[in-house]
């Protein structure tokens, strides 16, 4: 049979079939899990590790809730202020502790950690809510330096790791994975007040965020890594509603020039935002299509935290409501507006076409549910001396 035959190019089609055929069966055995683990529906405080399943094992924890971030270190202040504040006083209950005493009093594992999947090959799971209940108003400095752990810490993992249709409030960070595994997946989830990172990816590896609404966040998406190292790895965002939240902050000692970044509000708080993208040189790139992200301010960081990294844009949308015009560069496919409608009803859309049964659909379409508010810390607080 020679090279050029109709019997030649026959046999390669055949070939060319066979393997999109091979590779169809590869997806679907990823897609579908080879065995459901059902986690029983409750609420607790107790850290829960997953592990030690068979290979691709699905965790099915609809229904349960954690509460992380409990301490009984607390005493209401009189007043917010910034670290700076040359009238400053912890010993006397105004201000937060100094970063160094922060740092000795990191909370324990149990307490930063609420749910870890753990030595396992390609685990997945969906249905569970992960709500954080120290108070709200403390700064980006305190959380950072106490409570620095994730809603969902996947450890010593292998292949794919898919998580969807989770609900966390009020955690420092949202999802980790971490070094091991090969791909990456957050689908349908909702994060609200995420206190830095929604995603923290600083060990580089390829993943995508599809359907989410991140419901404001100090920063979306982190990769730096450490030591600093470069990647191909590509991160897909697609069809996602995000908020870059200006929250809490007190300031970083030593780095007093941030404060001018830092707005008060009629409550008192200073609040400024992270970034879109906490990005190191060389971290991989993106591919981010269908996407309204809406950003408060100037991060506290500055401008230069207005950049996007190397990457594919298609229809993003930047909502900017700080001073001036967008301090950033713009690759092609984003373009900026001023009108905060245009977040509002795209997160309204998110909303009305989100699933009946995930765990916070009650909560957005404004359903009764018992008020999970109540577990939060109330007021501004503060460690005690």
């Amino acid at each position: 049979m020679s090279p050029g035959s109709s019997t030649h190019r026959a046999g390669g089609r055949l070939l060319r079939a066979l393997f999109v055929c091979l590779c169809a069966g590869l997806a679907e055995s990823v897609a579908e899990p080879e065995r459901v683990e059902v986690i029983p529906a409750g609420e607790t405080r107790e850290q829960l590790w997953l592990k030690d399943a068979p290979a691709g094992t699905h965790f099915d924890a609809r229904g349960l809730t954690l509460f992380g971030g409990a301490s009984n270190r607390f005493v209401p202040p009189p007043r917010f202020c910034l670290f700076s504040d040359p009238d400053r006083a912890p010993g006397e209950g105004v201000g937060y502790e100094s970063t160094e005493r922060l740092q000795a009093w990191e909370l324990p594992n149990e307490e930063r950690y609420p749910i870890q999947l753990r030595d396992m090959e390609s685990p997945s799971i969906s249905g569970f809510t992960v709500i954080g209940v120290q108070p709200g108003e403390l700064p980006w400095r305190v959380m950072k330096e106490m409570w620095d752990g994730d809603a969902l810490h996947v450890k010593h993992c292998r292949g794919r790791v898919a998580v969807s249709s989770v609900f966390w409030e009020n955690v420092e960070d949202g999802f980790g994975p971490n070094e091991g595994v090969e791909y990456w997946s957050l689908r349908d989830a909702y994060l609200k007040y995420i206190r830095d990172d929604a995603i923290e990816n600083d060990d580089l590896i390829s993943g995508e965020v599809v359907n989410c609404l991140v419901d404001g966040c100090f920063t979306f998406l982190s990769q730096r890594s450490e030591p600093a190292r470069a990647s191909e790895s590509v991160t897909t965002i697609r069809d996602c509603v995000i908020h870059v939240q200006a929250q809490p902050h007190d300031g970083i000692p030593g780095k007093e020039w941030r404060d001018r970044n830092i707005h008060f509000g009629a409550d008192g708080i200073g609040r400024a935002p992270g970034m879109l993208f906490k990005w190191a040189p060389d971290a991989g790139t993106v591919e981010m299509k269908n996407c309204v992200v809406r950003i408060d301010a100037v991060s506290v960081n500055g401008v230069g935290d207005a950049e996007f990294p190397p990457g594919i844009y298609e229809n993003v949308e930047i909502v900017w409501l700080g001073d001036g015009p967008y301090p950033g560069r713009l690759p092609d496919g984003v373009t900026v507006t001023r009108d905060p409608e245009v977040w509002a009803a795209a997160r309204k859309g998110w909303i009305e076409r989100m699933d009946p049964a995930h765990p916070a659909a009650s909560l957005l379409r404004g359903e009764k549910r018992r008020d999970a508010s109540a577990e939060l810390g109330r007021g501004i607080s503060c460690l005690r001396p």
